[in-house]
């Protein structure tokens, strides 16, 4: 979507004309939003910041970056998703935003699960995760995304060789022809972690089953 599609979304959401609505973002002339919608220049942060004060409904990360729906309100229940564990260190990367209803109204983040290891998880499905902001608050038992400087993976943790330690295991216990497991248990400190997301659940979508923007 162009930036002058944006401000015809604006006017045609505000009902005001051209000039009413220049007038109630407090800029000189309509001709600015002309300019726009002729592809002559686009939003400017200055304009963008004008605009999201006199609708402040309208979210700014759709104003600036196109990222999610346009407003507050149909942003409820929305949550980012991202297509492998590796986009959430990718400053460049452009989630998808899906609504993920009332099942995980704790939900805060959604990544679409490329892995085996973990057996409960089938590969495709959607893992729908909460931010963990205190480590003290870790469930052995519980499977957690780990993100370090390294790595980023879904295990389930358990308690490591002492308190500065945590172990990650896969719940997929495959083996190759000689027995050895394919996905080993491995321990990592726990000051390497810069992010961990509690898994809630998981979404298998079918046809139209989750909504999308």
């Amino acid at each position: 979507m162009t930036d002058g599609e944006k401000l015809i979304e604006i006017q045609q959401m505000t009902g005001l004309t051209w000039k009413d609505l220049a007038d109630k973002v407090g800029i000189a002339s309509a001709q600015t939003f002309t300019d726009i919608r002729g592809g002559r220049h686009g939003i400017s942060m200055k304009l963008a910041n004008k605009i999201i004060e006199a609708f402040p409904e309208i979210r700014k990360e759709w104003l600036m970056f196109e990222s999610g729906p346009m407003t507050h309100k149909e942003a409820e229940g929305m949550i980012a998703m991202f297509n492998s564990v590796e986009e959430i260190t990718d400053s460049k990367s452009s989630p998808d935003y899906i609504n993920v209803g009332s099942c995980f109204p704790k939900a805060e983040i959604a990544i679409r699960n490329t892995s085996d290891s973990m057996a409960e998880y089938p590969v495709g499905c959607i893992l729908v995760m909460k931010r963990v902001m205190d480590m003290k608050l870790l469930i052995p038992g519980n499977n957690y995304l780990i993100e370090t400087n390294e790595f980023v993976t879904v295990k389930r943790l358990q308690k490591g060789k002492d308190n500065a330690h945590i172990a990650l295991y896969s719940s997929n216990c495959a083996t190759y022809p000689d027995g050895k497991m394919i996905y080993e248990p491995f321990e990592i400190p726990i000051d390497s972690v810069s992010r961990m997301f509690y898994v809630l659940g998981y979404i298998y979508p079918q046809a139209n089953d989750i909504n999308k923007v």
